[in-house]
């Protein structure tokens, strides 16, 4: 049986951090903010760093995580202090490996027991992420732990491992595991599965991804070396030009960080691009000389993937208490 990820990552490629939270009620007013958000069909992912009592949002671009930004402040009347969008990495493999993921403890009589063999292997870009259960007898592991493994797969791809950006591309198959018939959990079996790809993700030859925009620009004859010049200094590729009426069209492919750092100097530069076109591309390999900066520079270094939904499975009556609990974790009060 093949099940597809339930959390989609493919066209989410900016981040942006709300910072300087000020109360628990404010926390809690802006997660179930973002659950409505996320219950309308909007597609991102959510963050927490509770040591900065920051959240961040993964999202589709500059201009729709801006959108959510007003609306969390126009809408549910939210002072927001919000910093500007940044660059999502993501990562993947590039070998196949087979891993063992056990978790084993006692916590005041209580046992827990899980274990699971799995095997990683890459998918071609965009490829997305794909599980297959290659186990058919239920003495090996019950048919009823098996989402639990998934969902343990699931959520430490995108909690990330390498930099902590999330994982992509991915196809994993339950090979094998054993159970305890009385100390075996969903929950034991969901970490035994997290380890498991830990595991195997650091030892499948992970590179970091990052996104790349195609571009449009406009220019004159007498400006057409400037332009090329700094698509070359910003990493370009496929660069096309095209000439008409004393004017050039250059397309060029851009990763989104050259783009953004351009933009930022450029006003102190002489090169002013006409601007015909920015659209998303896709994601491809960072050159292995920037990993150690940009790894260093990681925005999600500490922070903890929320799952909103998981609320959903404690039923209305209860769903006030446990977002009570959750915000009361993420702020933790001892250090507010």
């Amino acid at each position: 049986m093949i099940q597809m990820c339930a959390i989609n990552l493919s066209d989410l490629y900016m981040t942006v951090t709300i910072q300087q939270l000020k109360t628990k009620e404010e926390a809690k007013e802006i997660f179930l903010a973002l659950k409505k958000f996320a219950e309308e069909g909007l597609n991102f992912v959510v963050y927490t760093r509770d040591t900065r009592k920051e959240i961040i949002i993964a999202g589709k671009g500059e201009k729709e995580l801006h959108e959510l930004i007003s609306r969390l402040r126009d809408e549910f009347d939210l002072e927001i202090d919000a910093l500007e969008p940044q660059v999502l990495y993501k990562t993947s493999i590039q070998e196949t490996v087979q891993s063992e993921g056990r978790y084993m403890r006692q916590s005041g009589g209580i046992h827990q027991y899980g274990h699971c063999w799995i095997k990683l292997e890459p998918k071609s870009r965009d490829g997305g992420f794909e599980f297959t259960n290659d186990i058919v007898h239920d003495h090996v592991i019950p048919h009823e732990y098996i989402p639990s493994i998934r969902n343990g797969i699931e959520e430490m791809m995108v909690r990330g491992i390498l930099g902590h950006f999330p994982v992509v591309d991915v196809k994993v198959t339950l090979l094998d595991g054993s159970f305890h018939s009385f100390d075996s959990k969903g929950m034991s079996f969901k970490i035994a599965a997290a380890l498991a790809f830990r595991d195997g993700f650091e030892r499948a030859n992970p590179i970091l991804l990052e996104p790349i925009m195609r571009v449009s620009v406009t220019t004159m004859n007498c400006e057409i070396s400037d332009h090329l010049s700094v698509l070359t200094l910003l990493r370009a590729r496929n660069i096309n030009v095209d000439s008409e009426n004393g004017k050039h069209v250059i397309e060029a492919e851009i990763p989104l960080k050259s783009w953004l750092s351009f933009r930022k100097q450029s006003h102190e530069s002489n090169v002013v691009m006409d601007i015909n076109v920015i659209e998303f591309g896709y994601y491809d390999e960072v050159p292995e000389y920037l990993y150690e900066s940009i790894i260093q520079e990681s925005n999600l270094e500490g922070a903890n993937y929320t799952d909103l939904f998981s609320w959903e499975k404690w039923g209305k009556d209860n769903e006030e208490r446990y977002l009570h609990d959750f915000v009361e974790t993420f702020w933790n009060e001892e250090e507010s």
